[in-house]
């Protein structure tokens, strides 16, 4: 079925805020992996600073059966940050046509599936979406890597470990992080800058001196999930043994909060969160591009 011809059969319109109660219920039929709640449902997508009306759209009234965000974020990237359907009316063209819908409104360039950072749902494809892994491959996207979320068992003692220069962050050091983000990961800026309007703030820093060598936190993201991250030390510092005492640091403060296991999300090295928290791979994401 042509472009034009599917246009014509699904009316897209923007998604609109009245809109959240259906887009909650639409979420929850259509993702199974991954139940949302109204409190992150506001967060991902009324939260998002990239948020585009041209690229939210949304198929039904009433009860919808069809919704895309796709974006572009500020390092030029486009991202189809989500895209999901009701399962009584996938393979009628739906996801066709809001998968070129939003492509069309987006700037050209390479599109990316799911890891939308610094403000994403998941880092990727959960591989048991089996239909999800059909449809884009169906559309030319190819697959470019994995990644993976570790799950932690917090019913353990995170012993305090004497660690000179390691503290919560304090509202004085957003500048110093910032510019230690700056030279290092730039892309968690955004990330980690949430994280000082949490009361506490839910970070953690190692100083060597008056040198910011390492940081790690949590509900920078997806605030009140239990997700942790993320967390990086200065190149001289690794090897140290400050990445395991920040680690394990959050780790108390969400064991604190009530949260019976921890999430690691977006991992690479898995071998470090093994070794220093028992932590065990729970999800593997495929990683998309369509060019």
């Amino acid at each position: 079925m042509s472009e034009s011809v599917l246009s014509r059969q699904f009316a897209l319109r923007p998604l609109l805020r009245e809109d959240t109660p259906a887009l909650l219920r639409l979420w929850n039929r259509a993702c199974l992996f991954d139940p949302c709640s109204l409190d992150l449902l506001e967060q991902k997508i009324w939260g998002d600073p990239d948020a585009d009306q041209q690229t939210s759209l949304a198929y039904g009234q009433g009860r919808l059966e069809g919704f895309v965000m796709a974006l572009r974020r500020p390092n030029g990237v486009n991202y189809l940050k989500a895209l999901m359907v009701d399962p009584e009316q996938r393979r009628s063209g739906l996801g066709t046509a809001l998968l070129e819908s939003a492509r069309r409104a987006l700037p050209q360039g390479p599109l990316r599936v799911c890891e939308s950072a610094p403000d994403y749902v998941v880092p990727g494809v959960d591989v048991r979406y089996t239909p999800a892994i059909c449809f884009l491959e169906k559309h030319g996207f190819k697959r470019v890597g994995e990644c993976y979320n570790l799950l932690c068992d917090l019913n353990q003692n995170f012993l305090e470990e004497p660690r000179t220069g390691v503290r919560r962050a304090l509202p004085s050091d957003f500048d110093t992080v910032m510019s230690f983000l700056e030279k290092h990961w730039k892309a968690w800026q955004y990330e980690v800058g949430k994280m000082f309007e949490n009361d506490p703030i839910s970070l953690h820093l190692g100083f060597e001196g008056d040198r910011l060598m390492g940081f790690s936190g949590y509900d920078g993201n997806t605030r009140g999930q239990g997700c942790f991250g993320p967390m990086g030390t200065d190149p001289e510092a690794r090897g140290t043994g400050l990445g395991g005492v920040l680690l394990k640091r959050c780790l108390a403060d969400l064991k604190a909060q009530g949260h019976p296991e921890a999430v690691i999300p977006w991992v690479g090295p898995y071998a470090f969160y093994s070794k220093q928290c028992g932590a065990r791979i729970e999800r593997v994401f495929w990683r998309y591009e369509l060019v």
